[in-house]
Formats: C-alpha cells, structure tokens, sequence
C-alpha cells in the first residue's frame, strides 16, 4: 500500500479543485481516472501538471494502487468498476435463471418416473396381493374338505342351515 505523503495529496487536491473549477484538462483526467482500472504513461504526463514542484512522479502501478485506495476511501466504485459488476451480475443473473429452468425440468421428469415408478410399485403390490389371496383360497380349500377345489365346482359360499319352521306350522295363504 502506498503511503499517503502530504505532496500526494497536495496533487490530488489540486487535481480535485481544478476539475471543480471547470478545467477541461482536470475534468479529462478525472473521467480518464474513473474510467480505467490502471495508469498509463499518458495519465501520468496529465497529473504531472497537478503536482506539485520538487514531487518525484510516481510510477503507473504505484499511481493505480493508490487512486484504488481513495476510491475505497472515499466509498466510490467508479464508473469502469460499476459496469463490470454490472456484466457480471446480468452474466451470474442469467446463468441462475437458465439454472433454474434445468432444475424445474429435471425435477419435472424426476415426478414423471417417480409416477411411472409409483404405478410400477402398485401394480407389483396389486400382484403380490393376488397372489397371496389365492395361495391362501388354496390353503383353505386344502384345509377344509367341503370348500370347493376349483372354478368348475360350486363357488357359493357356504350358507348355514337355517331354522325353518315346519310346513305344518305356517299358515296357508287363501286365494
């Protein structure tokens, strides 16, 4: 980190003060410095007039990290950095969105085979019950002799005998 000599910041003030003031050549710095991520040699030759007398110049990269510096302290983002975040957003907010739909159509067949999976798995339980419930019709036709052994035999089911009052005893109807 560069320090921050008082003839720095002599420079930047006046730098400051006359771009306040109107000067095209001051204003033309400013914008060349809030527009670009590093110093040239031509930004320096500019800020050279702004300095003052006896200030050894500082070398681009030094002059770079410490406009980085003010624009932190100051709590500016300039206006290059601004429209870089900017790209990156709109490139990260476009991506989420497309990420977003894949997500939606994955899960979307995702529902689909766990439905086809859902009908696999009740028509496999449909059939196992079957299953169980014939095994266990032949297990009580072979237990109980007077069940019926096939489909060709009777398969009415067993009635109980019923008290049946003898004829005698019903009362005849007239006609």
């Amino acid at each position: 980190m560069i320090t921050l000599t008082p003839k720095l910041l002599e420079a930047w003030f006046n730098l400051m003060s006359e771009a306040m003031r109107g000067s095209a050549d001051a204003q033309h710095l400013m914008k060349t410095l809030s527009s670009s991520t590093t110093a040239s040699e031509e930004t320096m030759r500019m800020m050279m007039r702004f300095m003052p007398p006896g200030m050894v110049p500082l070398q681009p990269e030094a002059f770079t990290e410490w406009i980085e510096e003010w624009w932190r302290m100051m709590g500016v983002v300039p206006r290059h950095r601004y429209l870089e975040l900017l790209e990156r957003y709109e490139l990260l907010r476009t991506r989420l969105e497309e990420s977003e739909r894949t997500s939606r159509r994955l899960q979307s067949m995702i529902g689909e085979k766990r439905q086809e999976e859902a009908q696999k798995v009740l028509d496999l339980w449909g059939s196992t019950l079957e299953e169980t419930l014939k095994a266990q019709s032949e297990w009580m036709r072979a237990w109980m002799p007077t069940a019926p052994r096939s489909n060709d035999e009777s398969e009415k089911p067993h009635e109980p005998a019923r008290d049946r009052e003898p004829e005698k005893a019903r009362p005849k109807e007239k006609a």
